[in-house]
């Protein structure tokens, strides 16, 4: 009889630890304030997603594929992602293109040194594309445009002039449709150009809305090279 009784305290002081270690896992789910969704610099970029052109073909995109959920800071090994939100016929977005395709192909490390090294010693920043078509006159889009625009080529008309006429060469980084603005709207973007630099775990880091006065390579240098 002894011994029924400890054991029906052991198991009721069990019950009661149990209890305790649940409600405890409870109060800090409810308490933890999750990183909110958004554009804001320290929030988790929206999803980005669509059929982009890569200068082959058209095919899938996920933004989720670039990054690294369990990145750290100072992780040299993690990829950043540059995105920007454009218009083939905005004027400002073909003024851009030139420099836009400089600092993708030094930051996405196609540049090298003399002896075949990367220019950029940096960590990898990926430079991805979001064209859309904004709701103003005259700026009709479509994917042989955004390709044109991309590659500097065929007979489409780039903000009333050839495409294949553009500052800048040819890019090499992929452009998704977004004609429909569905990836524009989830990202709250006001106009174009629109610049977000996104870290591995996909942090928002710097976005041009916030910080007008300095450009995307000055950004990319500050943050990338301070971890």
């Amino acid at each position: 009889m002894m011994n029924n009784t400890e054991a029906d305290v052991r198991t009721d002081t069990l019950i009661r630890v149990m209890a305790l270690f649940f409600v405890a896992i409870i109060v800090l789910a409810v308490t933890t304030n999750p990183i909110p969704s958004g554009t804001g610099v320290g929030e988790r970029a929206p999803p980005l997603e669509g059929k982009a052109y890569n200068g082959s073909a058209w095919t899938d995109f996920n933004m989720e594929s670039y990054l690294t959920a369990n990145w750290t800071a100072g992780d040299a090994n993690g990829q950043w992602l540059l995105v920007e939100f454009m218009d083939t016929d905005c004027p400002f977005c073909v003024r851009s293109a030139s420099e836009m395709g400089q600092n993708a192909n030094y930051f996405m490390k196609i540049d090298k040194d003399a002896d075949g090294s990367p220019a950029w010693k940096g960590p990898v920043v990926n430079f991805v594309a979001s064209a859309t078509q904004l709701d103003i006159p005259g700026h009709e889009t479509s994917r042989d445009e955004i390709e044109a625009f991309r590659d500097k080529s065929g007979e489409e008309e780039c903000a009333s002039s050839s495409c294949a006429n553009r500052d800048g060469a040819a890019h090499r980084f992929v452009y998704i449709d977004d004609i429909d603005q569905d990836n524009m709207k989830e990202w709250k973007v006001p106009g174009t150009p629109a610049y977000y630099l996104i870290q591995p775990d996909g942090i928002v880091a710097w976005s041009s809305a916030e910080s007008t006065e300095e450009k995307v390579a000055d950004a990319i240098f500050r943050l990338t090279l301070e971890d």
